[in-house]
């Protein structure tokens, strides 16, 4: 009967509304209807602090990920996730910029900096020709 309405307090009640001393209360007085020993009112304080420390911690997750979809949804990123997304951009960026690299190189094409050093080449080459 006990374990019936344990559940019934666990399920029923917004655990993760619940302070550490309101749960403390709560426990006692449930302790003191049911005539409890002091070792199970112990026990079931222990397990009600625990169950409303995990609510208040599975709430908290919920909120933050609810947040977090909402931030999605609306365009805007929080600083964590924003700076993750920068480095992963600058990642990917450099990634593919090293494979253009690689397939430039494979197939012989010049890139701006060979044509600007050629060009700088031609044009000292214009000028020492046209002083002779």
């Amino acid at each position: 009967m006990f374990d019936v309405l344990k559940q019934a307090v666990f399920t029923g009640l917004g655990l993760a509304s619940l302070t550490r001393e309101k749960a403390d209360q709560l426990a006692a007085e449930i302790a003191r209807r049911a005539k409890l020993s002091e070792q199970e009112s112990n026990e079931f304080q222990a397990e009600l602090a625990s169950r409303t420390e995990q609510a208040r911690q599975e709430l908290e997750a919920e909120i933050d990920r609810r947040i977090d979809h909402a931030f999605i949804q609306l365009g805007i990123l929080k600083a964590g996730v924003k700076k993750e997304s920068e480095a992963a951009q600058a990642e990917l960026s450099a990634a593919i910029n090293a494979r253009v690299e690689a397939v430039l190189q494979r197939l012989g094409v010049a890139r701006a900096d060979d044509l600007q050093a050629l060009t700088i080449r031609f044009d000292a080459l214009e000028k020492k020709l046209a002083a002779k």
